[in-house]
């Protein structure tokens, strides 16, 4: 065998509960100021990558760009899923340093309560 062999440990950081609100606020805080923060309707009828990208010029986010929205709006979330450079996520699952990451936020209406008890709860 080997004297002193790596052994698997794990490098993550204990953080605060209240200094992780306070980080992800201030991300969230900082994407609002700039105004690359975007709200959008999740009643979509069918998935359409098409209607996704469509919405992404229209809107004229740049990329990267993380999509916020609730389990139940499958069709959207489906619709983002397969973009470039998109990272699509759910409001409990919404990390300090994805929003960091995106140049642009896109959070849905029936979202946004959510991402909002995250931050102030």
């Amino acid at each position: 065998g080997v004297a002193f062999p790596p052994s698997p440990r794990s490098f993550a950081l204990k953080m605060n509960r209240k200094a992780r609100r306070a980080a992800l606020a201030g991300a969230l805080s900082a994407h609002a100021a700039r105004g690359s923060l975007g709200l959008v309707s999740g009643e979509w009828d069918a998935p359409s990558t098409k209607a996704a990208e469509a919405l992404v010029e229209a809107w004229g986010a740049t990329r990267p760009l993380v999509v916020v929205a609730d389990e139940s709006e499958e069709s959207l979330l489906k619709s983002f899923r397969n973009l470039e450079r998109v990272a699509v996520t759910v409001p409990g699952e919404l990390g300090v340093a994805e929003v960091v990451w995106a140049r642009s936020l896109l959070v849905t209406e029936a979202a946004l309560p959510l991402v909002q008890a995250r931050v102030e709860a």
